[in-house]
This record gives structure tokens, C-alpha cells and sequence, in this order.
């Protein structure tokens, strides 16, 4: 770079560099009369909504990458949350004004669902046996209807 600086000062005298006092003294001449320019402002960097902004994200930023989840993210769990909750108390309200009929109507089915089962384990049991607990209780029975008419 030098050797080329030097090439172009002995082919143009007139170019070649002012002396570093002499450039120091005119510069400090221009300066007390130019204005300094100064970068200009950015309105929005500028504005106290845009800083207040800016620092509730970097803090949001900074609790999301501890939590590990976004506010999105929260909020969508808190909702399925509140419905689950709403849900159980709507079907508790449902339990508790059951009409009667309804109530009795649940009853009975419980009852044959009993039934049902209680027949199930005695068909595991051998053919003979049901029928002598079937003899019995028509033994009992007819017993029963003797002692009525006498």
C-alpha cells in the first residue's frame, strides 16, 4: 500500500499529503465551525411504550427458557383444566337432581346386573345342583301354602 501511495506522490506533486501539523490545525479551524452531525434518532427505540415493551419480552424470554413452556402453552393447559373442572361439577349437579323415577330406575337395573352375575357363577356349577336348589325352594314354597290354607 505504501509503495503505491509513494508512486502516485512523485507522479502528482500537488496530491501529495499536508504535513501532520498543518492537517491537525485545519481541522480543528473546520471543526469549531461545522456542526457535528449526530446520528439521527430511531422514533421507535425512542418511544417509552416501544422500551417497556422490549424489556417485557427479554423478561418473558428469559422465564419461558427456564420454564420450559410458553405462556401459549399455559394457557391452553389452565383452559383444559377449568373445562375438566366445569364437567365433574355439571355432572354432580346432574347426580344430585335425578328425579326419583330416575334414581329407582337406576336401582333396578343394579339389582338385575346382581342378578345376572350371580346367575353367571352358577352356571359353573354342575347341572345337578341347580336343580336340587330349585326343588328346594319349591319345597318351601309349597309348605308355605299349606300352612296359608290351613
Amino acid at each position: 500500500m505504501q509503495t503505491h501511495q509513494n508512486e502516485q506522490e512523485d507522479r502528482f506533486p500537488e496530491l501529495q499529503a499536508v504535513p501532520s501539523q498543518q492537517q491537525s490545525e485545519d481541522c480543528q479551524e473546520q471543526s469549531s465551525n461545522l456542526i457535528r452531525p449526530q446520528k439521527p434518532l430511531n422514533p421507535l427505540t425512542a418511544s417509552k411504550s416501544h422500551r417497556e415493551l422490549h424489556k417485557e419480552l427479554r423478561m418473558t424470554h428469559k422465564r419461558v427458557s427456564q420454564e420450559g413452556r410458553t405462556e401459549l402453552q399455559r394457557a391452553l393447559e389452565k383452559r383444559k383444566w377449568e373445562q375438566r373442572v366445569k364437567a365433574s361439577r355439571e355432572q354432580d349437579e346432574a347426580k344430585k337432581n335425578r328425579s326419583p323415577l330416575h334414581q329407582e330406575l337406576l336401582k333396578r337395573h343394579q339389582r338385575l346386573d346382581k342378578l345376572e352375575s350371580s346367575k353367571g357363577q352358577q352356571q359353573g356349577e354342575p347341572e345337578f345342583l341347580r336343580v336340587k336348589e330349585r326343588l328346594r325352594r319349591t319345597a318351601v314354597l309349597d309348605a308355605g301354602e299349606e300352612k296359608r290354607e290351613s
